[in-house]
């Protein structure tokens, strides 16, 4: 009976404690969200759980010591002893850093990634699993920071000293929501104090994604990595030594800061808020960025008020282009330049450029996973672009027209692929109020019957120079006929 009293007890205080879980969301300025597994209502979809998965490095206690990593474990101890190295920092130094802040540290990740990590792991050689768990963030720390300062581009792989189809599986798993590391873990690794210039590491090597950076916005990384070659002399065969070559290609990336100091130095500390969780919220933080134009369009009174008045009625690119709804590249690749500018004439849908690649349904399905963890409160920017998107997606002859505008840069394979792409990875995601003014703009254009009955006409019969030609003759034989037959019924008075 005691023991039964006890239960019913320990039930209550559960009940009672769950008014407080972790699991539910808290304001980003209270809470950071926490390293830890993506939402079992993603992972276990069939079809998704290889991009979730590292398939050569792991990065933190998530998939530490998977049999199918071991060559990615080996290569990790490579890539932290060359960034002690080249740094000239002493290993145990570095190390007490972390074993001495490992406790706030632990408290990054999410309790269930730790408790199953003690489960799964061996503590072969380590006393605890807290020294387990600091020589884990230790290494892998420092392999992270060497991949990033070096920038892992094509023509760093020797330095690197992997092929290159290993470099492009490298950049991939880095970016996995379940292979991050605590910024904090990152800053206490870094050389130096200097934190702007560590940000300013981790942005270099996110715009290696060329799928979010436009080639113009790199232009001055080209110029570096130019540089950092011409010192290495990677593609000739020289007496220097490894160490002494990748010191030199440090030097060589650090020039630019006595150039920058200034800028730097005008820049305000970050505050809390404004510093990554890791380096996947700092590549969604990069692809939010707004243009220096673009202003936050936040709803109006009237517009919450008619919000659902009615429903978004048209159905993809088609249905638009039916209705003369023309379609224009906002020549960036950040997902906050889209809107629709209404006309009577010639009403146009801005939107910007998107790269479809191998990674992109890999770099779509982990931000989505990130922005649907439970301890992240966000407004589902990338969720609803994917949406937004797949909203206009439906088939091939869609992407077919996005391509012809520029707009769609189709790297993937068939234009089917690609439509088949955006409907696949919108399955189960969340559509927030992101794009509510452009979906709404469209929506009152495409069910303004007099506009669309304009628009619609100028599109069939103005839309190429043949057409256009066809009425221009037609109009001025019409106009010629009107003047002979006026002159026909009153023929001009002759002069006496």
């Amino acid at each position: 009976m005691m023991a039964s009293h006890t239960t019913h007890k320990e039930r209550f205080e559960e009940l009672q404690n769950a008014r407080v879980t972790r699991n539910f969301p808290r304001p980003y300025s209270e809470s950071r969200p926490k390293i830890q597994r993506v939402p079992e209502h993603l992972r276990n979809r069939k079809e998704f759980m290889e991009h979730y998965l590292p398939r050569l490095v792991s990065i933190g206690p998530i998939h530490h010591g998977s049999a199918n990593l071991k060559l990615g474990d080996k290569y990790k101890l490579m890539w932290a002893a060359l960034y002690l190295e080249a740094n000239e920092l002493i290993p145990n130094n570095l190390y007490k850093k972390i074993a001495d802040k490992i406790g706030a540290l632990k408290g990054l990740f999410d309790q269930d990634v730790l408790s199953l990590t003690g489960a799964r792991e061996s503590l072969k050689g380590f006393r605890n699993l807290d020294e387990k768990l600091s020589w884990m963030l230790f290494v892998d720390g420092c392999s992270l920071l060497y991949i990033l300062v070096v920038n892992a581009d094509s023509t760093n792989r020797i330095a690197m000293n992997i092929k290159f189809d290993q470099l492009v599986v490298v950049m991939r798993d880095v970016l996995l929501l379940e292979n991050q590391l605590p910024y904090p873990v990152l800053k206490l690794l870094w050389k130096n104090d200097n934190e702007p210039e560590l940000i300013n590491i981790m942005k270099k090597f996110l715009n290696r994604c060329e799928q979010w950076v436009k080639p113009e916005e790199v232009t001055e990384l080209e110029d570096t990595k130019k540089d950092f070659l011409r010192f290495c002399h990677w593609a000739t065969p020289d007496k220097r030594t490894l160490r002494s070559r990748i010191q030199g290609c440090f030097e060589v990336l650090n020039k630019k800061k006595e150039e920058e100091e200034e800028e730097q130095h005008s820049v305000s500390i970050l505050n809390e808020s404004e510093l990554p969780t890791h380096l996947l919220d700092l590549q969604r933080k990069i692809i939010l960025t707004k243009s220096p134009s673009k202003t936050d369009g936040q709803k109006s009174s009237e517009e919450r008020t008619n919000e659902h008045k009615g429903m978004i009625t048209y159905r993809n690119i088609q249905d638009l282009r039916a209705i003369g709804i023309k379609f224009k590249s906002s020549s960036t690749r950040r997902p906050t330049d889209i809107d629709f500018f209404e006309g009577w004439f010639a009403p146009e849908l801005i939107l910007p450029e998107i790269v479809v690649d191998d990674a992109t349904k890999s770099t779509f399905l982990n931000l989505t996973a990130y922005e649907m963890c439970p301890d992240f409160d966000n407004d589902y920017e990338i969720s609803s672009f994917v949406v937004f998107m797949d909203s206009l997606i439906d088939h091939p002859e869609d992407v077919r027209k996005l391509r012809s505008e520029g707009i769609l840069l189709n790297c993937l394979g068939s234009d089917e692929e690609v439509a088949k792409l955006f409907n696949i990875i919108c399955t189960d995601l969340v559509q927030a109020e992101t794009y509510f003014k452009v979906r709404v703009k469209i929506n009152k254009h495409y069910n303004h019957k007099c506009k669309t009955w304009i628009a619609l006409g100028i599109h069939t019969y103005f839309n190429n120079p043949w057409t256009f030609t066809a009425f221009l003759a037609a109009f001025i034989a019409l106009a010629l006929t009107f003047i002979q037959t006026w002159f026909t019924i009153n023929p001009p008075e002759q002069k006496k």
